[in-house]
């Protein structure tokens, strides 16, 4: 493969696509949980325009973050994809590439109101697109003002599934489930942020990169961590109480061995030296996410057969 061909791959960072397609499957399996018909064509406008956000997203992380990327160490979760900072591409590819995917999401967002006849989800199509803009790029800059967190739990956990949700065109009344329902996921990713940011923290702290982590200290961001953890276990009583599929609870319970690890993580980063283990809990927090995510997907495609 020729070196700019690989360079750009690692820049895309496809494998992180995964919580994108989840959460667009997610969306679309509550609708159909819900009582709509699945309409194929409104669920590929809606992950084309999700992806392709989710792809700018990468993008414009890289190019706006690549002065705090110089001093990261990078880890499989964390600094960047690195394709900027060591020379294998022109920063210049990277802000194309964004614009690029940026147009595209909007033309999703323009087919699901106009074909597919879904303008609620074009609306929140529009808040993804523009959300995920904010977090990295300036004058909003998200991620430096301790606000970058909250924005991508928003983001991927909530307007996602409620994107795809919404162009499957369900009954209104569904959407104070499908809400409730994208919230363990939500406390999820706030959670694995947290974690992700710990590998970074010295270099986020002299490229001014000032996240939440940053910002309170590593000592008071893990009881913000370990928090986001109960929250997620409490998310799931709520929304099985509000007509989720009761197979959440038996699915999700396989996350409580990664739960209970990753708030001992936390617990354990206020011993000294324990900096050394920031990539292992970056890597439990990833897991946690990940895995809720798709256990809440499993349990409504359960919930479909029932």
């Amino acid at each position: 493969m020729p070196k700019a061909v690989f360079a750009f791959v690692r820049l895309s960072r496809l494998k992180f696509l995964a919580g994108g397609f989840a959460g667009g499957a997610l969306g679309t399996s509550i609708a159909v949980h819900l009582g709509a018909r699945f309409e194929l064509v409104a669920y590929v406008f809606a992950q084309l325009t999700i992806t392709a956000f989710h792809l700018m997203t990468h993008y414009a992380n890289d190019y706006f973050d690549r002065a705090a990327d110089v001093r990261s160490e990078r880890t499989p979760y964390s600094g960047g994809s690195g394709a900027l900072v060591d020379g294998s591409l022109d920063p210049r590819v990277a802000r194309t590439a964004a614009v690029v995917c940026a147009s595209i999401g909007c033309a999703g967002t323009l087919a699901l109101a106009l074909v597919a006849r879904a303008p609620i989800a074009a609306w929140l199509g529009l808040a993804i697109g523009t959300l995920a803009w904010a977090y990295s790029a300036p004058p909003m800059r998200l991620l430096a003002r301790g606000l970058g967190e909250v924005d991508t739990a928003l983001v991927v956990a909530v307007l996602v599934p409620l994107c795809a949700f919404a162009a499957q065109v369900p009954p209104l009344g569904g959407f104070a489930i499908a809400v409730t329902t994208t919230l363990p996921a939500a406390a999820a990713i706030f959670a694995m942020m947290l974690a992700v940011e710990y590998p970074d923290l010295a270099s986020d702290a002299v490229g001014g990169k000032r996240n939440l982590v940053v910002r309170a200290g590593p000592r008071r961001a893990r009881a913000f961590g370990i928090s986001a953890v109960i929250a997620a276990y409490v998310a799931i009583g709520i929304a099985i109480v509000t007509g989720a599929p009761p197979a959440l609870g038996f699915v999700e319970a396989t996350t409580v061995p990664l739960g209970i690890g990753l708030a001992r993580r936390f617990a354990a980063r206020a011993r000294p030296g324990a900096e050394d283990d920031d990539e292992a809990l970056a890597g439990n927090g990833v897991a946690f996410f990940f895995v809720v995510s798709f256990d809440a997907l499993l349990a409504h495609l359960t919930g479909l057969r029932t």
